[in-house]
């Protein structure tokens, strides 16, 4: 399904209740989340490039975050056979979100199918910081192309931050980045990750309709790495890894840059 068309089929879930004629003329929440959304897809689109025309939609998340997914996008210039793996649409003018699911079920349907049953609950959502579009940001991760461990490791992310309301940027900002230690990602692989601020040349952010958008790039890092940027800064190791030419590739199991 194209990135488009999912946005089109999904517009009932985003704004409930609302039936869209040929006739009818959006309203201006559908017209800003619209806009939010084209904005986006065209900066990523300059910053990195063409978008892949599916978007990988988190089944589980569906009714929590019904406009949102994840892009593999082909990054060449950003390194040979790399691409950069990123959520797309924590920056969505309608989140955060103000839903939850309970008792979730995933039932294989046959044909590698699933089907997803529960009960979508209305809740508190988390403040929304005034100026910023959504949850403020989108997280990326750049690694080599054909990975799924990376798609792992950013849907761990999204439902610590709808879920748990973790608040990544908040903490990226008052740390000057942000460690976390063991995120299974794949049977018997555990990564280290550093998360901060994305800089050149990765896509570091830019204002949209609904707000600005802060860009956060995760790499993956050693045991050793992240013990040691525990006393000396999360910056200072992220300037570490740039001086050893790594910048923020991600490659589990390389050697450490101490």
């Amino acid at each position: 399904m194209g990135i488009r068309q999912f946005v089109s089929n999904l517009n009932a879930l985003i704004f409930p209740g609302k039936q869209e004629t040929a006739q009818a003329a959006p309203s201006p929440s559908e017209q800003l989340w619209r806009e939010n959304y084209d904005a986006r897809e065209a900066y990523f689109e300059r910053a990195v490039g063409p978008l892949p025309p599916d978007i990988l939609k988190m089944l589980h998340m569906a009714a929590v975050w019904p406009g949102g997914g994840l892009c593999v996008i082909p990054a060449p210039r950003l390194g040979p056979g790399m691409c950069l793996y990123t959520t797309f649409g924590l920056s969505n003018a309608d989140m955060p979100t103000m839903y939850k699911m309970r008792d979730l079920s995933l039932q294989d349907e046959g044909g590698g199918g699933k089907r997803v049953s529960g009960t979508v609950e209305v809740r508190e959502p988390a403040p929304r910081r005034p100026g910023f579009a959504g949850y403020g940001y989108e997280i990326c991760m750049l690694a080599a192309e054909n990975q799924s461990w990376p798609v792992n490791f950013l849907q761990w992310a999204v439902n610590a931050e709808m879920n748990q309301d973790v608040g990544f940027l908040q903490k990226v900002e008052q740390y000057q980045g942000l460690t976390i230690e063991s995120i299974l990602v794949a049977p018997g692989m555990h990564i280290h990750v550093l998360i901060a601020k994305a800089q050149a040349p990765l896509p570091d952010g830019c204002a949209l309709p609904a707000g600005r958008m802060e860009m956060l790039a995760a790499c993956v890092i050693t045991e050793e790495e992240m013990r040691w940027s525990h006393q000396h800064g999360r910056d200072a190791l992220l300037q570490k890894l740039q001086a050893a030419g790594l910048g923020y590739a991600s490659t589990p199991g390389r050697k450490s840059v101490l």
